[in-house]
């Protein structure tokens, strides 16, 4: 994956956090499922989805549709992906803000709710555990 297809949009992200919610999703039902925040045409969804299958973020399979074969899409059973689209993102924002921007990060980080925050805590001292010697 090259540094420029990690990068996700904003509909992008719409639908990768739709399909996680759904486990798998075509794109028709995924139109559906955007509507209320969203109005989309099929086609727009569609692209969407062969570009984050292209990018590895989607993983996709043939089934019989109605009019002939279609896609059905899911999240990729790789739990790396997400850590490896966080770090570009990072990565780009330290390049062009400097060292400095851990700090917004660090605030905005702030802004989430107690129990997110319980859970990354837990996250952090599970792989710290992992990593000391014994």
């Amino acid at each position: 994956m090259s540094s420029g297809e990690s990068e996700i949009g904003n509909l992008e992200a719409d639908v990768l956090k739709t399909l996680k919610r759904l486990g798998s999703a075509s794109a028709g039902e995924l139109v559906e499922e955007l509507k209320p925040n969203r109005i989309l045409a099929y086609t727009t969804v569609s692209t969407t989805l062969d570009r984050l299958h292209r990018k590895g973020l989607a993983a996709r399979k043939s089934v019989p549709g109605r009019t002939g074969p279609k896609y059905v899409y899911s999240l990729p059973g790789n739990p790396g992906i997400e850590k490896l689209v966080v770090n570009r993102m990072v990565d780009k924002l330290v390049s062009a803000f400097g060292p400095s921007v851990a700090t917004t990060i660090y605030d905005r980080l702030s802004e989430i709710s107690p129990d997110e925050a319980a859970r990354l805590r837990e996250a952090i001292d599970s792989k710290r555990r992992r990593k000391e010697p014994r």
